[in-house]
């Protein structure tokens, strides 16, 4: 369904470049590419350490202009919204579970010889998500309508990879896409829990 192709991403592409540039002609002109969860490896600690408090882990409020990785990875989130949105909801509809794409705002990787490189997203289920501890985090895929929008998390670790800083962005699903799927969705939306918890530290 999606327009763009989730690609592997091999290791030794990992690079970081400080501006990104959306494809001239749009989305159709693009690639959108997965890790693998390549790129969520590095963050395992920040994500998972339960030795470290959860505030301590991941945090929020920063100013994404302060680093020129995570300004430029956003304003491409913003550029893209519309084929990243279709992007979530195709994964959404294919796990059948809640979740979020996420994006290092370190890692990049281009998709074919002398293309520019660009971001790689990938997606992460509320199951996994409620073991981070984050509030945050779970409550922002627990509230949301997966017919309507898709949540983006894009993250920054910390030299030492203990935490992490994260930013996030709502994206409305096209109604094109959204009208095109709805029986599906309706389907998968049918499954759902009506509450989950949201687990804490504290």
């Amino acid at each position: 369904m999606a327009t763009g192709t989730l690609s592997p991403t091999p290791p030794a592409a990992k690079t970081t470049v400080f501006e990104l540039i959306p494809p001239r002609n749009g989305f159709g002109e693009n690639t959108f590419v997965s890790s693998h969860g390549e790129a969520l490896k590095p963050a395992e600690r920040a994500f998972y350490n339960r030795e470290r408090p959860t505030k301590e882990r991941i945090r929020w409020g920063f100013n994404p202009d302060k680093d020129p990785r995570v300004g430029s990875l956003l304003r491409w989130v913003a550029a893209m919204s519309n084929g990243l949105a279709e992007i979530g909801l195709q994964r959404f509809l294919d796990t059948r579970e809640r979740g979020a794409l996420f994006a290092n705002a370190d890692y990049r990787v281009s998709v074919s010889p002398g293309a520019p490189p660009q971001p790689a997203f990938d997606w992460v289920t509320l199951s996994e998500l409620q073991d981070t501890l984050d509030s945050t985090l779970q409550s922002s895929v627990t509230l949301y309508d997966p017919a309507f929008q898709v949540i983006v998390f894009v993250f920054l670790l910390s030299p030492s990879g203990n935490s992490m800083a994260v930013w996030r962005r709502k994206l409305n699903v096209p109604d094109a896409i959204r009208d095109a799927n709805q029986d599906e969705i309706l389907a998968v939306k049918a499954g759902l829990k009506t509450t989950y918890p949201v687990y804490v530290d504290e």
